[in-house]
């Protein structure tokens, strides 16, 4: 029985070394997997934070986008108006410039034909009231409009 005793104590002392080795094993297999875990949170806590900003920043470039846009709008619309008042502008000077010629040429027609109409007169008033302006330039003296005298050059040529 000696040698049983012997023997069961070094098995026993084996058979215990052995648990204890893997009581020590799956001590370090739980903290390894504990450890993994709470990596994993921390990552996946990561991505989320990460998503959320990547969502912030895709919300940002769309508000800019938008105001880009409304900018882009307002600016064309702007364009078009300064465009179609410049034909607008272009058409008014345009016509301004056609109507001051009419006037022009209307108001030159109508000098010509007073002018015309006028030397076809017969009007010895007229004739004579020529004359005694030129005379009344033409002499040295002053002519008394009450006196009733005529000047010599009238008289010669009237009479």
């Amino acid at each position: 029985m000696g040698a049983t005793i012997g023997c069961d104590d070094a098995t026993t002392k084996l058979a215990r070394e052995s648990a204890d080795r893997q009581a020590e094993q799956s001590k370090q297999m739980a903290q390894l997997t504990n450890e993994v875990a709470t990596g994993t949170h921390e990552l996946v806590a990561a991505d989320a934070k990460a998503r959320q900003e990547v969502i912030g920043v895709h919300r940002d470039l769309q508000a800019e986008r938008s105001q880009l846009n409304t900018g882009w709008g307002e600016l064309e619309h702007e364009r078009r108006q300064i465009a179609s008042e410049r034909r607008a502008d272009s058409a008014v000077v345009s016509v301004a410039a056609i109507l001051g010629e009419v006037v022009l040429v209307a108001s030159l027609v109508g000098l010509c034909w007073f002018v015309l109409v006028a030397a076809q007169r017969d009007g010895d008033d007229d004739h004579h009231l020529s004359e005694f302006l030129v005379a009344e330039l033409l002499s040295d003296e002053p002519l008394q409009l009450g006196t009733g005298e005529r000047p010599s050059s009238l008289t010669d040529r009237t009479g």
